[in-house]
């Protein structure tokens, strides 16, 4: 019997080991994969950004002004939050030194009647007691009474010295608390003056653009090489990501089996549908969402974000992976809050709205594709 269960623990022993070790290759593979597709992405940008820098483009200044406003909004987001920490902070320190103050002002005057008393009888004031009493039995109970009072009396005294320091702890808290604001409010005026000037700039930036592009034919040509370097990318990024896991999470539903039910990535009217007229003979291939500046951008399903960078024509662009060949696209955003590789669920904030790729206001270029293909997104949104 002891072998029989010797060797099932020796069978159950290699089975969690070979458990453990295809966990740990599982990991390693999809790791492989991830830096693939990274590499995959980073050559294709090189030679976009050679093309680029080979014709001196209008388009790549504005790429470079509005990847620098991207960053300083970044900045004054992050700096913000910092202010706001603070000023929560200092409210609560306040309240905090209001409590303190007023329970010191209350047991100020019965604090220094202990301290005179006990001053004034000083080390003979329990051999006075005895003195005074001739009855053992009550002397016993004056001394019992005499060290309850003692006691209570150290305990208030205790308390009264914990409070003041407390208090001088909480003041020294305070100044710091103020120091470190004043030093995040002036780099929030800092990082809003350089957000300005590259306003400024991406301005006359764009108008350069918009004064190069006055006739349909050029604009026309300049949507159609957008459109093919992103069709060049999405080409790009599929193939680097085929053979990524992309497993539905335990009670969660498919992309394909929500058609018609997916959350919007955003609220806003739609400015052009799917299929409309854009320019010439080319059409709308998703939905442009009116939006407010740096409104947050949801995912509208769970995914694996596949690439998260500017791209011409597009700005600061968001790709997420669905798996079974459904991806979707976020572009024209102020900042981007995932990373190449993360992983997001349905409703998570991928991005904020913006103006990026050259926009007159802020919106969001919304697409599906299913194996690469674009699919009109209404047939997938639900109701809003």
């Amino acid at each position: 019997m002891t072998a029989i269960t010797s060797a099932i623990s020796r069978a159950a022993i290699s089975c969690m080991l070979l458990l453990t070790l295809s966990h740990v290759a599982a990991a390693d593979d999809d790791k492989a994969k991830l830096d693939n597709l990274k590499r995959a992405i980073s050559s294709l940008e090189k030679q976009l950004g050679q093309r680029d820098k080979e014709k001196n483009t209008l388009a790549t200044e504005l790429k470079k002004v509005e990847v620098d406003a991207a960053n300083i909004s970044k900045n004054i987001r992050r700096v913000t939050q910092q202010i706001n920490g603070h000023v929560a902070t200092l409210q609560n320190l306040d309240v905090q030194q209001h409590d303190l103050r007023k329970n010191i002002k209350q047991q100020n005057a019965a604090i220094s009647e202990h301290i005179a008393a006990s001053y004034k009888l000083g080390n003979q004031e329990s051999i006075k007691l005895l003195l005074n009493q001739e009855d053992p039995q009550k002397l016993a109970r004056v001394f019992k009474y005499y060290s309850y009072f003692i006691d209570a009396r150290n305990e208030k005294i205790a308390a009264y010295t914990a409070d003041v320091e407390k208090l001088a702890v909480l003041s020294t808290e305070v100044s710091q608390q103020k120091e470190q604001l004043d030093s995040a409010k002036e780099q929030l005026l800092d990082n809003q003056q350089k957000l300005l000037a590259a306003s400024k700039t991406r301005a006359a930036t764009l108008q350069k653009l918009t004064v190069s592009l006055q006739n349909d034919r050029g604009k026309l040509d300049k949507l159609l090489k957008e459109r093919r370097e992103l069709e060049e990318l999405l080409a790009t990024v599929e193939r680097a990501s085929r053979n990524m896991q992309m497993l539905t999470p335990a009670g969660k539903q498919s992309f394909a089996s929500r058609k018609g039910s997916l959350r919007w990535p955003i609220n806003g009217k739609v400015a052009h549908s799917y299929g409309s007229q854009r320019s010439g003979t080319m059409r709308w291939e998703g939905l442009l969402i009116n939006a407010k500046m740096g409104e947050p951008v949801a995912a509208v399903h769970d995914g694996q974000v596949i690439f998260s960078n500017y791209m011409r024509g597009f700005g600061l662009l968001i790709i997420l992976n669905h798996g079974d060949g459904f991806m979707t696209l976020y572009a024209h955003n102020q900042e981007l809050i995932k990373d190449t590789g993360d992983w997001v669920l349905s409703n998570e904030t991928i991005a904020r709205a913006g103006d990026t790729g050259g926009m007159d206001q802020a919106a969001v270029y919304f697409e599906i594709r299913q194996k690469g293909q674009p699919t009109d997104p209404k047939a997938w949104l639900g109701k809003r």
